[in-house]
């Protein structure tokens, strides 16, 4: 049996721009019911991401999330892997580099994401 790629079990790439409020880009999660969001700046270019481990850092530190907004708490670089490659090395690279949130691009465009919970992890 042929393996799967990562591009079959991908997740859409959500996305809020970079000057909202964690507050507004946690609810924005929630509602698209993801455990990670990209991050865009004004000229519409990917510059990070935020994660539930980014927003459980952030309130176990008591900031407030109505105040900040995610360009300040986000991560970046965006790590990415390509759509062609398998479930196995997907999970492999998770492990390895213990990263729960990819971006799944198709050269050099992000296509969507892939999570741990999408490899079983």
């Amino acid at each position: 049996m042929e393996k799967r790629t990562i591009k079959e079990i991908m997740s859409p790439a959500y996305h809020v721009n970079s000057d909202v409020t964690v507050d507004k880009a946690m609810n924005y999660m929630l509602s698209k019911e993801t455990g990670a969001i990209l991050i865009k700046n004004e000229q519409g270019k990917y510059i990070g991401i935020f994660t539930r481990t980014d927003l459980i850092k952030l309130l176990e530190k008591e900031l407030n999330p109505s105040t900040l907004t995610i360009s300040s708490v986000m991560s970046s670089p965006i790590q990415s892997l390509d759509q062609t490659e398998s479930q196995d090395e997907a999970r492999a690279k998770m492990i390895k580099n213990n990263i729960r949130h990819y971006a799944v691009t198709d050269a050099e465009n992000i296509i969507g994401m892939i999570s741990n919970n999408d490899l079983n992890i």
